[in-house]
């Protein structure tokens, strides 16, 4: 299979420097741009969280935007907005990422506002209260959004107890327990040189770059021990029935599957693609193009670092809920029986490969395989490195992994039907 010309791949070339600080580094540099991806990385995210304490690990990132040390809510909107800057942060079940977008010759006050962040927050009682209303409110439009509050309910079915199973957002009980005292507790215990990875796409010199970012988080706290993370325990499969105030059924089939350090991800990623990932799939081709009983009918896989997620998704007219589930069932024993045709893996492998290219176009994207590489594996992703996995992966190595995980009878059933 004809991959890349060779020249481009000389376009993505990061390096790995530890500052003396501790502080990792990756830098990416693209000198045909004039801006830059600033992200910074904490490895720590919802499974990192106390038993009773879901959401806090989300809350501390919302929470660190407040107020720190040297700045005041406003001046940090400021300090970025008067130089153009975007600024935002997201939280994961296994990290945290916060990000700048601006122009290269304000990396300057970005790395220091971002680092002010990230290493001195004050967690200041008035603004935890005010925290605490906005998440809750935030918990409340989730469950407006079917399509994304089913699959929060999938993941405590599928992971019982375990944290993986709890809401990156928390609960309406667990946030009313957040509070100063442990807010600063878990970012003491989180927020490390050990811990954080600073990644940097777009056009900058790699010493000036590698010079503020030390300096900006001299603040930073001396790393600590690594935590081990425990992995769920099986669970047997269920069938869940909830009702909500909504218009349409939705329809949520999901499966455990191996996680993104097995050697099975590329093939997991091509039957995801084969399943529902695209116009061309099968639930889509079944269920909305030939039988037209759903709108939207897809899969999703969802890879942590030890586990993951296999899911199938429809929303539908509550009267079709019994045959859209007979459909389902069907396209998942077809993949277990007979596996995927070469002709889909053709198309999944260049569908995958499209979408590792397309993503180097874009400096946010570049900086999120910096990041998420160093937090998975300990090592920025190579994109072609992936293509050539899902190239070098046969059509037999799909269809062992299809004929292990695709018995419908071994996956969860979730319906959300109107009340």
């Amino acid at each position: 299979m004809k991959l890349l010309r060779p020249s481009l791949r000389t376009e993505y070339a990061p390096t790995v420097t530890t500052l003396s600080n501790g502080v990792t580094v990756v830098l990416d540099r693209v000198p045909s741009v004039a801006s830059a991806a600033f992200g910074v990385w904490v490895n720590a995210g919802t499974r990192d969280e106390p038993r009773g304490l879901a959401g806090i690990a989300h809350f501390v990132e919302h929470a660190s935007f407040r107020r720190t040390k040297h700045r005041t809510t406003r001046r940090i909107a400021r300090d970025f907005e008067n130089v153009g800057a975007y600024a935002n942060a997201y939280t994961t079940k296994e990290e945290t990422c916060y990000y700048v977008r601006s122009l290269s010759d304000h990396l300057p006050i970005v790395s220091d506002t971002l680092a002010d962040i990230i290493t001195s927050p004050l967690f200041d009682v008035s603004d935890i209260q005010r925290e605490r209303t906005i998440i809750t409110e935030e918990i409340r439009s989730y469950e407006d959004e079917p399509e994304e509050y089913i699959f929060d309910v999938a993941e405590r079915q599928l992971f019982g107890r375990h944290p993986l199973g709890v809401p990156i957002v928390g609960t309406m009980e667990s946030i009313s327990l957040i509070n100063k005292t442990r807010a600063r507790e878990f970012h003491k215990r989180h927020y490390h040189a050990g811990s954080l990875v600073v990644t940097v796409s777009g056009n900058f010199d790699e010493d000036n770059v590698l010079a503020l970012i030390e300096k900006s988080f001299k603040n930073v706290a001396r790393k600590q021990k690594k935590r081990r993370r425990g992995t769920p325990l099986p669970q047997p499969p269920t069938e869940r029935i909830l009702t909500l105030h909504t218009q349409q059924a939705h329809v949520l089939w999901h499966a455990r599957t191996e996680g993104y350090r097995s050697k099975d991800r590329s093939a997991l990623a091509i039957l995801n693609v084969v399943l529902g990932d695209g116009m061309a799939s099968r639930l889509n081709i079944r269920l909305r193009e030939t039988n037209g009983i759903a709108y939207t009918a897809s899969s999703q896989l969802q890879l942590f670092t030890d586990v993951g997620m296999l899911s199938a998704y429809a929303g539908l007219d509550p009267n079709k809920v019994g045959k859209g589930n007979i459909m389902i069932a069907d396209e998942l024993k077809k993949l277990k029986d007979n596996g995927i045709k070469a002709s889909e893996r053709k198309r999944a492998i260049e569908q995958l490969r499209s979408n590792k290219i397309m993503g180097l176009e874009s400096l946010t994207s570049r900086m999120g395989l910096l990041g998420k590489g160093m937090m998975d594996e300990g090592a920025p992703e190579n994109p072609f490195e992936s293509i050539q996995e899902f190239a070098d992966t046969t059509l037999d190595d799909v269809n062992d992994v299809a004929q292990r995980v695709c018995d419908p009878d071994q996956w969860n059933r979730l319906i959300l039907m109107p009340q």
